[in-house]
């Protein structure tokens, strides 16, 4: 039991770092840009608004535009 312990606690440390390097790294991009690549980069949609300050409801609307210009690029 105690090794699980340490490997969730060993998860969220990791997730906490990528999501920081991953911040550090956007700072500065258009919110658009930045909202994109943290959905390519699997967080959910409500941790994404509070990553970057910004509603849950704010986020749906960019990701539906970003989608609808993806499937318009594919044809």
């Amino acid at each position: 039991m105690e090794r699980s312990t340490n490997s969730e606690g060993f998860e969220s440390e990791l997730q906490k770092t990528m999501k920081a390097s991953l911040l550090a790294q956007i700072q500065g991009w258009k919110q658009r840009e930045q909202v994109e690549l943290l959905d390519r980069a699997g967080f959910p949609q409500r941790q994404i608004a509070l990553m970057l300050g910004t509603s849950s409801k704010s986020i749906s609307v960019r990701l539906a535009e970003i989608r609808k210009e993806a499937r318009a690029r594919r044809g």
